[in-house]
C-alpha cells in the first residue's frame, strides 16, 4: 500500500493517525512498531502496525522482516 493511499471506512481514531487501521491498537500507547500505509479522507498520516501489515514492515526495516 503507498503512503499516499486514501484509506476509508475507519474509526475517528484510526482516522486521526491515533490507532492501526487494521487491529484498532492504540498506537501513542502499544509497544508495538507501527508504520505509515496512507492517509485518511482528512489527510491525516494513518498507521498499522507491522504485524498487522507485514510487507509495510519490512519495507521500513529495508527489506527484512526482524
Amino acid at each position: 500500500m503507498s503512503r499516499d493511499t486514501i484509506v476509508a471506512r475507519m474509526t475517528a481514531r484510526q482516522a486521526d493517525g491515533l490507532a492501526c487501521v487494521s487491529c484498532g491498537a492504540d498506537c501513542p500507547h502499544v509497544h508495538v512498531p507501527h508504520v505509515p500505509v496512507g492517509r485518511s479522507v482528512t489527510g491525516s498520516q494513518v498507521f498499522a502496525c507491522i504485524g498487522c501489515c507485514p510487507d509495510e514492515g519490512r519495507r521500513a526495516a529495508g527489506g527484512v522482516l526482524r
